[in-house]
């Protein structure tokens, strides 16, 4: 169990940060968590230890943490195994509160590791320290524009809180948001969860006001941990996506040997993410698209869609991927298909899905939208080609080229025509999804570059096909039942 309820403000925000380990040698972990230090222009002031160091990256270096002239909120090790208990001493001296321990070699490669483990975590508890580590790959805060993590990795800010029990994954997701549009408030690699565990903080980011949403990648957990009531708790607040990694034999026994945790049985797992209404991700791809989706819209009210389609071919793909997961496609109405006549040419398909046989304008596309998103019968719509190529942009053939160069100047208007429907199509969605409160979720279909552009421009995501939004929605269908069920009086 827990030691006491840990102050973890005081690991994201600290004042003064301290870096045992600084160097100004390319190669050093102690060197690239110091340039990630300052390339992410830390709020408070930093302090490199290092005894053969004068200066490091333009900082004065301090022989020992004893002669840093301030108190030190934080302090990150980044040096051998082997000098991390006399270090613990002299930072108990310095009473240090928080230390993150970035070394490994300790419980994950053994007996004798793990046996210096609990001398380090003994001797810190001995002095009131607590300790993030051993073997992490360090922790970020937007609120303070700390990056005192190993890979050299600039998230963007935004309402995303993350634990992950592998460093690499969750680095490389914070990497992913990049990408995706999808911004980060705090994340902490737990590695060996020596003092601090997941427990803690799934606990902190629960109560943590500038997170929206909590992300966790996990190994395992003590059975005694306290982590089912913990993320009954923190699964009322806020969604909670995980990602559990070790649900085969092969990867228990990966999972032991890599963080030390203790994986168990997967199907527990699952009853235990189920009962406490954790939204689950079975591949690290549904991470990042149920993420987009929980940061971008409403939680529906139910199960009921419906599909607005450019093309029949696609309705009936994303038909079947809403019937495979759970999702009910109800007829349209007569009052619906009334409304639809005047839009659409006389022979559309009458049906949900929406078919618009062919109709490439914005206007029609936009109309139909706002009668599907007013329609009581459904709660939640998805949208199917709302992005358009234009023509001519993509024709690297040189013949071609130089035959439709005396229309270079009719491309570029026809070009700016449909970047103009587009950004009318992305507006229209974001009003309607204010006055309506259902997710509209755009299949585009088409361009990549449009899933960055329309999350972080228009906090809209979207898909590049069915399958996925249909997956992310039923997650966002599945929390919002949880959120709808009697809490537990246990």
């Amino acid at each position: 169990m827990n030691q006491s309820l840990p102050d973890l403000d005081r690991f994201f925000n600290p004042r003064h940060l301290a870096l045992i380990g600084a160097s100004g040698t390319p190669g050093k972990w102690g060197f690239f968590i110091l340039l990630n230090i300052i390339k992410g222009n830390f709020q408070g002031t930093l302090y490199p230890v290092n005894a053969r160091a004068k200066e490091v990256l333009g900082y004065p270096c301090y022989a020992r943490i004893a002669e840093v002239p301030d108190p030190v909120d934080l302090a990150v090790i980044a040096t051998p195994a082997e000098t991390v208990l006399g270090l613990i001493d002299e930072c108990g001296q310095k009473r240090i509160p928080n230390l993150v321990v970035i070394t490994s070699d300790f419980s994950e490669t053994g007996a004798e590791g793990a046996a210096l483990e609990r001398a380090v975590v003994d001797k810190a508890r001995g002095y009131g320290i607590r300790l993030v580590g051993p073997n992490t790959m360090g922790l970020y805060s937007a609120h303070s524009s700390l990056h005192a993590l190993m890979p050299p990795v600039e998230p963007l800010k935004g309402p995303v809180s993350m634990f992950s029990q592998s460093g690499n994954i969750g680095t490389q997701i914070l990497a992913w948001g990049v990408d995706a549009g999808i911004g980060f408030e705090k994340f902490v690699s737990s590695g060996n969860e020596g003092d601090l565990t997941c427990v803690d903080y799934l606990q902190y980011f629960a109560q943590d006001d500038p997170t929206r949403i909590v992300l966790a990648y996990l190994e395992g957990v003590d059975p005694d941990s306290g982590f089912l009531a913990a993320a009954r708790q923190a699964a009322r607040k806020k969604p909670v996506v995980i990602f559990k990694g070790g649900r085969t034999q092969a990867g228990t026994r990966a999972a032991a040997s890599h963080s030390g945790a203790l994986a168990g049985s997967y199907r527990i797992y699952q009853g235990v993410f189920r009962q406490t209404g954790l939204i689950e991700a079975r591949t690290t791809q549904e991470i990042m698209d149920c993420t987009k989706a929980l940061a971008a819209y409403p939680i529906p009210r139910g199960n009921r869609v419906a599909i607005l389609t450019r093309g029949g071919g696609w309705g009936v793909i994303t038909t079947d991927a809403c019937e495979e997961n759970g999702l009910v496609i109800p007829p349209l109405p007569e009052a619906i298909v009334r409304k639809l006549d005047r839009i659409l040419p006389r022979y559309w398909s009458r049906n949900n899905p929406v078919d618009m046989a062919a109709v490439v304008t914005a206007e029609p596309f936009m109309e139909c939208l706002a009668i599907l998103a007013a329609w009581e019968g459904v709660d939640a719509i998805i949208a199917l080609g709302g992005r358009a190529h234009i023509p001519g942009r993509n024709s690297i053939n040189p013949d071609v080229a130089a035959r439709l160069a005396g229309s270079a100047d009719l491309l570029k208007q026809i070009g700016a025509h449909v970047q103009a429907g587009h950004k009318k199509v992305l507006e229209c969605i974001h009003r309607l999804i204010r006055e309506t409160g259902k997710p509209i979720i755009s299949v585009t279909l088409g361009p990549q570059d449009y899933h960055k552009e329309s999350m972080e421009v228009y906090q809209l995501a979207s898909y590049p096909n069915p399958e996925r939004a249909v997956r992310a929605l039923r997650m966002l269908v599945d929390y919002g039942r949880y959120l709808s069920s009697p809490e537990p009086t246990d």
